[in-house]
């Protein structure tokens, strides 16, 4: 983790209240949305499958279809200009030169049609004024630099011909051939194996440490986050329940969501006992409760909790929560259903 990243206070990005629905939809898959990012900073949002991760990290990239997709609220400050107001031109200019983004699976993300160097060479050709020579000589560096061996050859290969460890490294090159101040990582490594896992999280540290990239990664792994995190926003069904540095958010939990995630966490020296899980399913976006999302599954709701939207609160500086129980006892463990 970085201890640098509080030295530069001033966010790159910050988003307020991103308000997001769908035409087909009743409710609002994002509703009110709030964090910020510093250069040099990771900030991971985490939570389950359909709580709107992806949807925010697509939407600030302008990548969303308007409509079905339609913005209702909130703003999205970028280098003091609005990601969510600006001309489609304007953010393709942006897209792949100040912001990039990693995709799940690469496989779906590189053209299969073409040799990987000359997609990596098109990201450059596209944004700077360059020969083709000089950006497939970028494409080069851009490929030792994510260290892959033999990166000459592998210039003229096809995707397919890449394992997908290797594909994500490619991704990983194109993303980072304009030197981004931006770096959205969306799932990076939930395709990969345990140990490419490892390297690809380690060589995208490594790579912001050298640039200064700001990094959202948006993952549903705990593991990810205490890997390559500063600072951690928690969602829930569309909403941040709680947010704050990794070490607040994992060593005093103030959610009963996060709880229930911590819980959920295989422990490598308690062996007893069965993995708690949360009982129940995200609600979808036409069947959100009122009040606090999560009060259906949660241990400690009673009927005020399905009454009135808990707002994000300050329980210490930089760390919050929208629970009205906070600050949950410490002696309040999380009694889910076992698995």
């Amino acid at each position: 983790m970085h201890s640098d990243a509080d030295s530069n206070p001033s966010p790159l990005l910050a988003v307020d209240n991103l308000t997001l629905r769908f035409s087909s939809a009743s409710g609002n898959v994002v509703d009110g949305v709030s964090f910020s990012v510093s250069p040099g900073e990771t900030l991971c949002i985490v939570g389950e499958s359909g709580c709107g991760k992806s949807v925010t990290a697509l939407s600030l990239m302008g990548l969303l279809p308007m409509p079905p997709a339609q913005i209702t609220a909130g703003s999205a400050m970028f280098d003091g200009k609005d990601l969510l107001r600006m001309p489609r031109r304007e953010m393709a200019a942006i897209r792949g030169n100040r912001m990039a983004m990693i995709f799940q699976e690469p496989m779906t993300s590189l053209n299969p049609a073409y040799r990987i160097g000359d997609q990596i060479a098109e990201v450059v050709l596209r944004h700077r004024p360059v020969t083709r020579k000089q950006a497939r000589a970028r494409a080069l560096e851009m490929l030792d630099r994510v260290k892959i061996p033999a990166a000459v050859k592998r210039l003229d290969d096809y995707p397919h011909q890449l394992s997908g460890g290797m594909r994500q490294r490619v991704m990983i090159a194109m993303a980072l051939a304009n030197d981004p101040a931006l770096l959205i990582a969306d799932e990076p490594t939930t395709a990969l194996d345990v140990t490419i896992q490892a390297q690809i999280l380690q060589l995208i540290r490594t790579l912001q440490e050298e640039t200064g990239t700001a990094l959202i990664m948006i993952t549903h792994d705990l593991g990810v986050v205490a890997e390559v995190g500063d600072r951690v926003a928690v969602m829930y069904a569309g909403r941040i329940v709680e947010q704050g540095s990794v070490d607040d958010v994992f060593i005093d939990p103030q959610h009963p969501y996060t709880l229930g995630l911590m819980s959920s966490i295989p422990s490598l020296s308690k062996r007893e006992g069965r993995l708690t899980t949360i009982p129940g399913m995200v609600p979808t976006v036409d069947t959100m409760p009122p009040g606090c999302r999560f009060a259906p599954r949660c241990p400690f709701a009673g009927a005020e909790c399905k009454a009135a939207v808990p707002p994000l609160t300050d329980l210490s500086p930089g760390h919050a929560a929208a629970c009205i129980r906070a600050p949950l006892e410490a002696e309040a463990h999380f009694d889910g259903a076992v698995a």
